[in-house]
């Protein structure tokens, strides 16, 4: 299988042994929106494919539970912190399992974690990658890794630091350096050898949670766009300059949604959250509208293209549906069953997830189910069926192959006319399933 590589801007092979993947996870101090909603839709299809693929994988995706915006928004409400980021995690858990997002192996908490990334960050003060600043806090030091600082997003030193504010904080040894632990009281705190009160900073975190759950290197990373710089790029350093080697083979970014195409921001309000997504839509046809485009690349959000995915995917379980109706119909048992996906489905998920052309592969085997029904060759149908459905369950799609009695009974009473050549009551059993939107 193949991934793009943002570092090297290449298709990379991903060993077919064992896989470790990190994605990148929310910081827990709202409700997670429709720009969280698409890397963990993307990581979860990359994740069943390879589980379908036997590949032994590890997936990993964090969860920020201390942070200044939690701070901030606890404040604001007047409660305490951790019940801010309890009350977040357990939307986004909830968020997860509404949209069919199988369970990762680790989801872990920063909080549960302090004294690791203590021991993480002393590592690389004592190694002199960084340093304890006049105010107490540990930054990591640019300096140390100017080499290969900016190869994740191709930006060179010099070019950044023509965009660093020249009022920065005057104890950093370059304007670039970041906080690995900051020095501050306000909020929840923890004792360190260079402060008596402080919490750890963002990029040092999934810093530290690879390097635990993956040793030196990871083979996917991954997250928004928007993580590419600075978050990425400074986890990578820390890597490097604890290690020697990059953080991960692949780094996979994906793309940014536009809200009736205007990009996503406070300032505007126009943020589309999971929750009332999932609530309008559900979790197949948002997996559905991600599917038309590839991962990596900008998508914009509408209500009116909502409900153009909407219609598409209610057309494609139409086809599906009926071909079910026409098994119950003619009285053919069949009972879903798991099978290996097809090859072209395969090519396609294996060269860097062409979601696009898995669609159109998706769309032409549900036509193709026509041919076959008309014919009567209902093994084909029993085939192709299992082959679609095992592919759409691999793209978190769930497909319904049972209808309630009331729909069984119709289908029995248009089969019973159809005996009879009661064709009048046939043509009206078979209105009543278009009227119930089955066929």
């Amino acid at each position: 299988m193949q991934l793009y590589d943002s570092r090297t801007q290449k298709k990379i092979t991903i060993p077919n042994d064992q896989v470790g993947m990190y994605c990148c996870g929310p910081t827990v101090y709202n409700d997670v929106h429709i720009g969280n909603v698409r890397p963990l839709i993307t990581f979860d299809i990359l994740y069943r494919y390879l589980l379908h693929s036997k590949i032994k994988t590890t997936y990993v995706h964090n969860i920020t539970d201390v942070d200044d915006k939690i701070i901030n928004k606890a404040q604001e409400v007047n409660v305490s912190e951790s019940k801010i980021s309890e009350e977040y995690t357990d939307h986004y858990t909830t968020v997860m399992k509404q949209l069919n997002a199988l369970k990762m192996d680790e989801l872990p908490k920063v909080t549960k974690n302090i004294d690791g990334i203590i021991k993480y960050v002393e590592k690389l003060v004592n190694l002199d990658k960084a340093y304890v600043s006049q105010e107490g806090d540990v930054y990591f030091s640019i300096d140390t890794v100017k080499d290969t600082y900016g190869e994740i997003s191709k930006q060179n030193i010099e070019q950044l630091l023509d965009g660093v504010r020249k009022e920065n904080k005057k104890d950093k040894r370059n304007l670039l350096d970041f906080v690995l632990w900051k020095k501050t009281d306000l909020g929840i705190n923890w004792k360190t050898p260079w402060s008596e009160h402080g919490r750890p900073g963002w990029h040092t975190e999934c810093a530290y949670f690879i390097n635990k759950f993956f040793g030196d290197t990871v083979t996917i990373h991954g997250g928004g766009i928007d993580l590419k710089f600075p978050h990425h790029e400074n986890e990578n350093a820390q890597n490097i300059a604890l290690t020697g080697k990059e953080m991960a083979s692949v780094w996979m970014h994906v793309g940014h949604i536009n809200i009736n195409n205007v990009k996503m921001s406070k300032s505007l309000n126009n943020f589309i959250y999971a929750k009332d997504l999932i609530s309008d839509y559900g979790s197949n046809v948002i997996r559905w509208y991600f599917l038309q485009a590839h991962y990596a690349s900008p998508m914009n959000f509408s209500k009116d293209l909502m409900e153009q995915n909407r219609n598409e995917f209610n057309k494609f379980i139409k086809l599906i549906n009926n071909a079910l109706v026409q098994l119950l119909l003619f009285q053919v048992d069949y009972k879903f069953e798991q099978v290996e996906v097809s090859r072209e489905f395969k090519n396609y998920m294996e060269d860097n997830l062409d979601f696009a052309n898995v669609v159109s592969l998706l769309w032409s085997k549900a036509k193709g189910l026509t041919t076959p029904i008309r014919n009567k060759t209902f093994d084909a149908v029993i085939d192709t069926l299992n082959n679609m459905i095992s592919e759409l369950e691999i793209l978190g799609i769930t497909v319904e192959t049972k209808f309630d009695k009331s729909v069984v009974s119709i289908i029995a009473d248009w089969r019973k006319a159809l005996e009879t050549k009661d064709y009048k009551t046939a043509d009206a059993k078979r209105n009543e399933l278009q009227i119930l939107n089955i066929i």
